[in-house]
């Protein structure tokens, strides 16, 4: 059998999670892609040098591909109702959107071809109607039939003595066994042992990447192939790419086991908060929102059940990190300098309604133009700075935090001496 047959994938969505860790990537998929935001994130000498040679060392093409305006916003639709849109960058979105691209095509292709073929199938079998059936001469068979014998015959009745030449020469009867051979038993379901040898084949089948040939001896998987799938191994893009029903690759094992739904938690008031975007606890005004997930009852469960709960840790410690040190007595005079001036400490305060409205109205004139190029064709040339490489070299800074100034000290010491530059 070629290697080409036992594919898992036809097209394949690399993020930069398995560039960067190297992972293999041979015969995963007939065709790579990725896009140019998460060419843009690999900014380690060593992962560069193995995206340039993965054609020469493993036979890997990946090609760099842009996806269109409508499957980016179907994505960010789908984000925001997840409650992942406000952890994903938009080199993530990207890459969903491209998976959701190609899987939509390969859809469309296959619905087609669907199409073309009963088409074909209807024009048969209205041909065949048409023609005059036609009654073949079959010319009877002239068997004859032989008697058979009688079977009360005395010959066949009358039993045969035992000869003693081959009663001697028979061997004896071999005794039942004392104890039964484990080895001729069926497999009892616990498994094997992961070794060194095997460990390569465990992170295969957890994977499930592994052809049928190779699952085990006993050939009890099935190997299942797809079209489209993305390979990544960050948990939000993989929860998005499972709630909209695309196929997942995971890296090295690193798979979700359920779908979730997130929501904003208050660690100060315990008040939920449905809006992702939020900053500050609209309740308390605290900055104490965390992501928490939800589980939503279905309108068949019981009465009794829970509309919504949430799921919380057991042994949960919220991080002080940048919230345990003094913040000095506000000074007169307009010229304000020093360690501990111009904190953001309230959504209420100037600094940040100016940020936020700039960032605000950045991201409305973005969907607007995304609303426009999906609504009208006469700008076929028109791509949104989304889809752009323009990071500015930050890598996987998100969007919309690099806008948005740091609440109070943020994650660093206030007291630690700075870096000359």
């Amino acid at each position: 059998m070629a290697w080409s047959e036992v594919m898992p994938c036809t097209h394949l969505v690399l993020d930069a999670g398995p560039l960067l860790s190297l992972a293999p990537l041979r015969g995963l998929a007939q065709t790579y892609y990725t896009v140019p935001q998460a060419l843009a994130e690999l900014k380690d000498k060593r992962a560069r040098d193995h995206f340039d040679q993965l054609a020469l060392t493993a036979g890997v093409n990946v090609e760099i591909a842009s996806p269109d305006a409508a499957s980016l916003a179907e994505v960010v639709r789908m984000a925001k109702k997840t409650g992942d849109y406000a952890v994903l960058s938009h080199p993530d979105l990207c890459v969903l959107a491209l998976t959701y691209s190609l899987n939509e095509r390969e859809k469309k292709a296959r619905f087609l071809f669907i199409s073309d073929a009963s088409k074909e199938t209807l024009e048969a079998l209205t041909v065949d109607e048409e023609q005059p059936s036609q009654e073949e001469d079959l010319e009877p068979l002239n068997v004859e039939l032989q008697p058979i014998q009688d079977a009360d015959d005395d010959e066949t009745r009358r039993p045969r003595p035992a000869d003693d030449n081959e009663a001697a020469d028979s061997p004896p009867s071999s005794p039942s066994p004392i104890f039964d051979d484990p080895s001729d038993e069926e497999d009892d379901g616990e498994g094997e042992w992961i070794t060194p040898s095997n460990v390569g084949l465990h992170k295969s089948r957890a994977q499930n990447l592994l052809p049928a040939a190779a699952t085990g001896s006993k050939g009890k998987q099935k190997e299942e192939s797809f079209d489209v799938g993305c390979m990544t191994a960050d948990f939000a893009m993989q929860n998005v790419l499972l709630q909209m029903g695309l196929n997942l690759v995971g890296v090295e094992g690193q798979r979700i086991q359920k779908l979730k739904s997130w929501v904003l938690r208050c660690h100060a008031c315990f008040k939920i908060c449905k809006d992702n975007t939020k900053k500050f606890c609209p309740s308390c005004g605290n900055p104490t929102l965390l992501r928490a997930s939800v589980t939503i009852s279905s309108p068949d469960a019981p009465g009794d059940a829970p509309v919504m709960e949430v799921h919380l840790k057991r042994n949960f410690q919220y991080k002080l990190r940048g919230t345990k040190y003094s913040i000095p007595a506000p000074k007169p005079g307009s010229a304000k300098t020093g360690t501990g001036e111009g904190l953001i400490l309230r959504e209420d305060q100037s600094e940040y309604l100016r940020a936020k409205k700039m960032a605000d109205g950045k991201r409305q004139r973005e969907e607007a133009k995304i609303n426009k190029g999906i609504g009208s064709w006469l700008d076929p040339d028109w791509v949104p700075e989304m889809l752009t490489v323009g990071a500015g070299g930050k890598g996987r800074t998100n969007r919309r935090d690099g806008d948005m100034p740091t609440i109070g000290y943020g994650r660093k010491n206030p007291n630690e001496r700075k870096r000359r530059k």
